[in-house]
Formats: C-alpha cells, structure tokens, sequence
C-alpha cells in the first residue's frame, strides 16, 4: 500500500509514480490521509507493507526540515533508482516547483512536453494520444476556470500594511492565488475561501517572519487547526491536502488585523 495526501500534488504523485514505475510497489492499492497524518494513525514506516509519501513525518516526507534540495520524490528517487539520470533531471524540477525555486531563464516542463511525451509513448496511434490528453485539457480548463472567479474576487481585495510591506487580502470561492497579489506588489498575501479554510504566504526571498502572528492566532484563536510550516512564511488553518478538525473563527478582517500587528 502507497499512502499520499488529500489532494495530492506533483510532488505528492510523481513520488507514488516512482515507487510504481521503478519501484517495488508496481501493482500497490493508494491510500490518501489528510497531509501530515498516517494510515489509520499508526506510526510512520512501522509497517513495511505500507509506504507514506510527503506526509506522515517518515522515510518519504520531507516536511520536518527547509532543505530546498528535498521533496518527496527526491528522497523515493534516492532510493528507488538514484543511478537514473533522466528521473534525476525530472524530479529536479518537481523539487524546485514544490519550493517555488524558479531560476532565472529556467524553462520547466509544460503542456507542450507532456504532448510530444505522448507521440514519444504512442508514435502509431494517435487516438491514445487525444484520449490520454482529455483528462489533462479538463484539467487545465478548470484551472482558468477558477482563475477568472479570483481575479473577479480580487477586485475587492483589502490591502493593508505590515511589518514587513505591503499585505493583500482576499475572501473567495477558491481561496486565491498568491502569485496576483505577489504581482501587485505584496510581500504578504491572505485569504479565506467558501469552505472556511484560511491562510498567510510570503513572498519566498523576503525577510517575513510569520511566528508572532502564529503565537498570536494561537491565543486569540486556539481552538483553530492553526499549521506554521518550517520556513515560516505559510500559516494555514485548512487545505484540502489537510482539512481541518476545527475551523478558525475569525474573519478576513480580523485575520488581517493580526497580521497588521506582526
């Protein structure tokens, strides 16, 4: 058994995708738990019938440091097959998104890759290749889908100032994507979406420290699943990866207000 996170992410399925491509787990049944939890809420890696990846705080989750070179994939590839140059190069880039690593003029795999990786996979039949694509096409449409209803939801931002610069705020359907309001010039950027999930982010190079205001959720919001991440500059209360056993309570408004303080 494979056991990932709700909503699983790149570097949540590229892992699972290792251990079934390469690894010993090819016909494995998957298992997914709210991010950080475990099968059943048994110990980490104390079966060895069961793998976690990117949750769990095992062998394959790489949450419990910052280290910027580590993803899950990274340390299933270790592993699993660390001699293969052409998984290295792959779950290099997987790393580097799952950090929101960009280096400049790096061109990281897109749709286009993904097609001509099709027509490598299926050279004479190119109905595979449209059926394989459809999935993918729903996907990406969804995606600007819900990028539309943000930017319309983004209209009403509240912007503020905090210790560190400029703060946007944004209640929406969807939650929000940092990166409007990173181009808007924010440093930090908050949200609350439909399911009453909320969240603070800083920009990855700025100098945000997010513990005060974490201590500070902590007292005025302590019966809130309430999650800083080790780098400090991502305070959750509720993902799909991790939903939350108890939801905050408080509003935009006051979330801001906190984060004002610093």
């Amino acid at each position: 058994m494979i056991v990932g996170h709700l909503a699983p992410d790149l570097d949540c399925l590229t892992a699972i995708w290792i251990l079934m491509r390469f690894g010993p787990a090819k016909d494995a049944d998957l298992r997914f738990v709210p991010a950080g939890r475990t099968w059943q809420d048994q110990p980490v890696d104390a079966d060895p019938r069961i793998i976690h990846v990117d949750t769990g705080g095992g062998r394959f989750d790489h949450h419990q440091t910052n280290d910027p070179t580590l993803s899950a994939a990274e340390l299933v590839r270790r592993e699993v097959a660390p001699n293969d140059e052409a998984l290295r190069r792959l779950v290099d880039q997987v790393t580097r998104i799952d950090h929101a690593n960009y280096r400049p003029g790096h061109v990281f795999f897109n749709i286009n890759d993904l097609i001509a990786g099709y027509n490598a996979l299926y050279p004479n039949h190119p109905h595979h290749v449209a059926q394989a694509m459809l999935a993918n096409l729903d996907a990406w449409y969804e995606h600007e889908v819900r990028q539309l209803r943000f930017e319309q939801a983004f209209q009403n931002r509240l912007e503020f100032e905090t210790p560190w610069g400029l703060g946007i705020a944004v209640q929406s359907v969807d939650g929000g994507s940092s990166r409007l309001a990173y181009s808007y010039g924010a440093v930090v950027f908050a949200y609350r979406d439909r399911r009453g999930y909320m969240g603070v982010t800083a920009q990855r190079r700025s100098n945000v420290d997010l513990q005060p205001v974490y201590e500070t959720l902590r007292q005025r919001d302590s019966q809130a699943d309430w999650y800083l991440h080790p780098s400090h500059r991502l305070l959750l209360c509720g993902t799909p990866k991790a939903p939350p056993r108890r939801f905050s309570q408080l509003s935009l408004e006051e979330l801001v207000e906190i984060i004002r303080r610093g």
